[in-house]
């Protein structure tokens, strides 16, 4: 079949260039001695994991317990749920998880720890905990050096978990103004990290991993003496932010959406069958909700749910019938919109994969 043959909207991933990135971060991280977990929040498929693991990495991170219970029933034993657990149920699945794969977590409070020591304690397991640290961006993660160690010599004794790390996220450098900046963002993020895992040592609580990265800084904090492992995720496929924070050039993004011009009510401006819905309504450091491959006189202006609306320049070459290629902003908010993709390759459909862990937010 051909890829002009398929109804839209629908996510394309171009294998050779999905390959070729796989490849390339692999070969990044592995000069560095550091381990990589990418991250599976981006594209939710079993089938790009094995390819992942196949390339050398020694697992996968996933965000939610839904993820990994995906990925876990597909074969993938190693997984780092980067995400605290809270709740009954939720403690009640991460130990059947925990009972037959090699599963860590993150957590940055005394009420999680405690509660799945519990949880363990009943499951009659211990499992594996990833102290998280917020390395600037604001979101979870303990606060201070001080609360770091507090929390650590006070888990030292608690039975069913085991303290195995540090983690961080220097989600900041997506606002980075320059590659100077995420470097600088993700040597700190890692040296940060090391810096206190010498402390809480100092304070007899002796951790193994270091944590970090993201695909715009994880070449960085690889670098960084002390780090294990690295968790990118987005260059995978990459994006149109990835692009602008230097993750490659548009010629390396393996994932497009598919779309339809299906109006054309000014000489300006063209209608497409593709908005929030299957785009995201993610911003990026530039103007636009994508980018038309193969048509650098068209901007995606604005999206609503279901049209995407295009500035079309001089209004010639995509009447209505005209199919379109987009790069999207954020291609991890993609994924999750659609319940398969369409693997192509030289302008032909080769495959369909279903995106196994769609909407397991849970």
């Amino acid at each position: 079949m051909r890829v002009e043959d398929l109804d839209t909207p629908a996510v394309l991933i171009d294998y050779d260039r999905l390959r070729a990135n796989v490849e390339r971060m692999a070969a990044s991280v592995e000069e560095t001695g550091v381990a990589l977990r990418p991250h599976a929040k981006t594209h939710k498929m079993p089938e790009v994991a094995r390819m992942q693991i196949a390339r050398g990495s020694r697992g996968i991170t996933v965000a939610k317990l839904g993820e990994a219970e995906v990925m876990a029933a597909a074969g993938i034993r190693d997984i780092f749920v980067a995400y605290p657990i809270v709740g009954e149920p939720k403690l009640e699945r991460l130990c059947r998880l925990a009972s037959e794969n090699r599963i860590r977590v993150a957590a940055d409070s005394w009420d999680v720890l405690e509660a799945m020591s519990d949880a363990a304690i009943r499951g009659g397991l211990c499992i594996d905990v990833l102290l998280e640290v917020d390395s600037g961006f604001g979101r979870c993660g303990l606060q201070s050096p001080e609360q770091a160690i507090e929390l650590g010599r006070r888990a030292l004794d608690l039975p069913g978990v085991r303290l195995v790390g540090l983690m961080g996220f220097g989600g900041q450098s997506y606002e980075a103004a320059s590659r100077e900046e995420i470097g600088r963002i993700g040597r700190e993020e890692a040296s940060q990290l090391v810096e206190l895992r010498e402390r809480l040592c100092e304070a007899g609580v002796e951790l193994e991993e270091i944590s970090v990265g993201s695909t715009p800084t994880s070449r960085y904090a690889a670098r960084v003496p002390g780090v294990t492992e690295v968790r990118p995720g987005t260059y995978v496929f990459s994006d149109r932010t990835q692009v602008h924070l230097g993750w490659g050039s548009l010629n390396d993004c393996a994932l497009t959406v598919l779309t339809t011009v299906v109006s054309r009510p000014t000489r300006e401006r063209a209608i497409v069958d593709v908005g929030t819905k299957g785009l995201s309504s993610d911003a990026a450091p530039v103007p636009g909700y994508g980018v038309v491959v193969g048509h650098p006189e068209v901007s995606v202006e604005a999206l609503t749910e279901e049209h995407g609306i295009l500035r079309v320049g001089d209004g010639r070459g995509v009447p209505v019938g005209t199919k379109l290629r987009i790069v999207p902003n954020h291609a991890c908010g993609v994924i999750n919109m659609f319940d398969d993709v369409w693997v192509v390759s030289d302008g032909r459909v080769e495959d369909r994969w279903r995106v196994a862990a769609r909407g397991r937010m849970r």
